[in-house]
């Protein structure tokens, strides 16, 4: 009928229906029914987190992305890649990121490209550099996101937020908070819409933990100026024959 509550109503029948499925389980994009396990999917609309979510793509795995985290993969920088998503943006394990301490050179948003390159529990061989930076998506819903806004080098909140310290190869992402704190809450901010990520090859001058980090190597000027150990410091002449 034509009402809740029915009645006697007719209408002309339906003659020819259209449908059109998104194929695939757990939405893809590298973060199946809540971000972060590897599967197949098709990008469709869908409730959070697992609408619009890119599946992981050739392209993602020819930059070395293991988890896309539903971002597109597109190359940026000196070997690195960039990850967006415009409409819900990236997300892990049915989270968003901090909209805080995204920005270039923040440690959240180096860690987040750790997170994207060798996946949770990865072993890191190249460490992120200062070039890593995100930015937030602006219209789209506030989510519940990983805890990202300490101070860096904040050890004492180094187990539960992500801006605290550079991950350590074997790191597990799900022990940092949700939320706005250390002991968690409902917090919610806007979602993580660009990441863009660029890695240093091993034994380059780059961020890292003491005592590996910011460590110049040896290199043909150190030899030429007969130094055997330049205790990772950058080497120039100086004086007579110094």
């Amino acid at each position: 009928g034509n009402s809740c509550g029915g009645d006697a109503d007719t209408d002309m029948v339906l003659g020819e229906v259209v449908c059109e499925f998104a194929g695939g389980s757990g939405g893809g994009g590298g973060a199946g029914a809540a971000g972060g396990a590897a599967g197949g999917g098709t990008y469709a609309a869908g409730t959070w987190p697992t609408g619009w979510c890119h599946p992981p793509s050739a392209t993602c795995t020819t930059l070395g992305v293991k988890d896309n985290m539903c971002g597109e993969c597109v190359a940026f920088g000196k070997g690195g890649f960039k990850l967006s998503e415009s409409k819900m943006g990236l997300r892990f394990q049915g989270a968003s990121f901090d909209d805080n301490q995204i920005s270039r050179g923040s440690y959240q948003a180096m860690n987040i490209c750790t997170l994207a390159k060798y996946g949770n529990g990865g072993t890191i061989t190249d460490p992120p550099t200062a070039n890593c930076g995100g930015k937030s998506l602006g219209g789209a819903a506030k989510q519940v996101h990983w805890y990202g806004n300490c101070r860096k080098g904040n050890s004492k909140e180094a187990s539960c937020c992500s801006n605290a310290e550079l991950l350590k190869s074997g790191f597990d992402w799900t022990k940092f908070a949700k939320g706005n704190s250390c002991g968690g809450d409902a917090d919610k901010d806007m979602v993580l819409g660009d990441l863009e990520c660029e890695f240093a090859p091993a034994g380059s001058y780059a961020a890292g933990a003491w005592p590996k980090g910011w460590c110049y190597p040896l290199d043909s000027v150190c030899k030429g100026l007969g130094v055997k150990d330049n205790m990772c410091g950058e080497c120039k002449a100086f004086g007579s024959g110094g």
